[in-house]
């Protein structure tokens, strides 16, 4: 039996459409006469139901689906590549769903990235002696100096009609979604429970330390807060925020449509800001191809015990394109929502 019968006929179709006859998003959205966003969500849906559900969110495994189905722009896909690389859940729930697809994608499927644990086991495998250097005559020669900070550049802008390139690497998706370092529970009941710092610290100071136990399968992620992204530029750009508690650690999904493609020097970043001129940026985004898709998942693994007070203190949550790697606050804001800090105080 196929892998794809278990399927309702509409998610089953876009599959083979895609898998087997090639055909891309936009290309299935005429055929069928439903927008292009219709037919994204009945691929993404199908691919969830292949695989078995480790709590990954919609807003992850959506792009991941996209990637498998080879419906990324190029500079999309580097992004999701980098996601893969770092996130161990990621990379597991991708590779599950390969192995079903295998069996009817003639073209194969593209590459799941191996992760930096992949790369560590390889790394202990004994490998052979070095040869001997063979002696030289020449005086070693100093090393030339390390680069100075430089403003963020981007590839070199794209002829008309090319797919836009990442801005760079470091900047594309390679923030951790899920198994980064456990959150400490005292500062997590702060955001969702209420509390003073001064009583959080006798509490976990109080609290039993951590037994081993086997790992235990992740739970399902709960949502607990939504904040819409307006356009700050008057553009159609818009967006969505999702926080969300797993295995007792605040986590969050962020992204973006019809946002400007990303300019040569220039990268998307987000941050926390207010009340006054606090700001904290949390990281930078994937690279906005000419679909105006934006998307970052995090915190990274230096924010993450501090996230949920940073996410409780802070008043707005701002998308900015910055030209500097080393700015400290927004530049150019093109997409804000309030925080409930922010909202309190309206």
């Amino acid at each position: 039996m196929s892998p794809l019968e278990p399927l309702a006929p509409d998610q089953r179709a876009v599959v083979a459409l895609v898998l087997q006859r090639e055909r891309s998003y936009d290309e299935i959205a005429g055929l069928l006469g439903i927008p292009v966003e219709a037919v994204r969500s009945r691929a993404r849906a199908a691919l969830r139901e292949l695989a078995p559900d480790n709590g990954l969110p919609g807003e992850v495994t959506g792009p991941l689906a996209d990637y498998l189905l080879g419906q990324q722009a190029p500079a999309d896909a580097e992004a999701t590549r980098g996601l893969l690389a770092e996130s161990e859940p990621a990379r597991a729930w991708a590779r599950d769903v390969a192995a079903q697809l295998e069996d009817v994608a003639p073209r194969g499927l593209p590459e799941v990235p191996a992760g930096r644990d992949d790369a560590v086991a390889a790394a202990a495998e004994p490998s052979p002696p070095a040869a001997e250097p063979e002696p030289s005559s020449r005086a070693a020669e100093p090393s030339a100096p390390g680069p100075r900070p430089r403003p963020l550049r981007a590839a070199p802008a794209p002829r008309a009609g090319a797919e836009a390139t990442p801005a760079s690497s470091r900047l594309g998706g390679a923030l951790l979604i899920a198994a980064v370092l456990a959150a400490v529970a005292v500062v997590l009941f702060l955001v969702l429970g209420g509390g003073d710092d001064d009583a959080a610290g006798e509490r976990a100071a109080s609290s039993p330390a951590a037994t081993a136990t086997p790992t235990p399968t992740p739970e399902a992620p709960k949502v607990a807060d939504t904040i819409p992204l307006r356009s700050t530029i008057g553009a159609k750009a818009k967006g969505r925020m999702t926080l969300y508690v797993q295995d007792q650690r605040l986590l969050f999904a962020l992204e973006g449509s019809n946002v400007p493609p990303s300019r040569q020097g220039a990268a998307y970043a987000v941050w926390f800001t207010g009340p006054g001129d606090r700001a904290h940026r949390l990281g930078f985004t994937n690279a906005v191809g000419q679909d105006g898709r934006l998307a970052i998942q995090g915190p990274s693994e230096k924010d993450l015990d501090e996230f949920p007070k940073l996410y409780a203190t802070y008043a707005r949550v701002v998308v900015s394109e910055e030209t500097f790697e080393a700015a400290k606050r927004p530049t150019r804001v093109i997409l804000a929502g309030k925080l409930p800090s922010g909202r309190r105080s309206d």
